[in-house]
């Protein structure tokens, strides 16, 4: 298999869209306020993060013959996961199901700050609630149950 590579498929009418409205509609209306410069601040900042979170393709996993690659992570070599689990975590105020693959111990890996504090998500999560396009996580699930066993 050839590299594979799995995007973010995020609602563009989310919360950061809204506040994104109300930040411009705040700036419109104060135009002749000092507070203007904050509101403007606050519009440009919220459209920019916008922009970045939907209009350039954000990597969510990807996949070669030797490791798997999720999100910022540093890849993970294959030969380097013990299995991997569905879990139910809470996220958001609601119940969300990731795909856990657990390293094995001993292994050398130096995690980056999202791993290290990701409550019961361990630090390999790949994300089975909706922000990945229903076939794409169907895809990486039977990928995933070829190279370990899931739980």
């Amino acid at each position: 298999m050839k590299k594979k590579i799995y995007y973010y498929h995020f609602n563009r009418i989310d919360e950061c869209f809204w506040a994104m409205m109300i930040a411009l509609v705040g700036a419109i209306t104060c135009c002749c306020s000092c507070g203007c410069l904050i509101v403007w601040g606050l519009f440009i900042i919220t459209a920019l993060l916008w922009m970045y979170k939907n209009v350039l393709k954000q990597k969510a996993v990807v996949i070669t013959d030797k490791d798997i690659k999720i999100d910022h992570s540093k890849p993970l070599a294959w030969k380097d996961i013990k299995d991997a689990e569905i879990k139910t975590v809470r996220m958001c105020g609601g119940q969300m199901k990731v795909l856990s693959l657990n390293p094995k111990n001993g292994i050398k890996y130096s995690y980056n700050w999202l791993q290290k504090h990701n409550a019961n998500f361990g630090p390999f999560p790949i994300p089975l609630y909706g922000i990945l396009t229903e076939e794409d996580e169907k895809e990486i699930l039977q990928i995933v149950k070829k190279q370990v066993k899931v739980k």
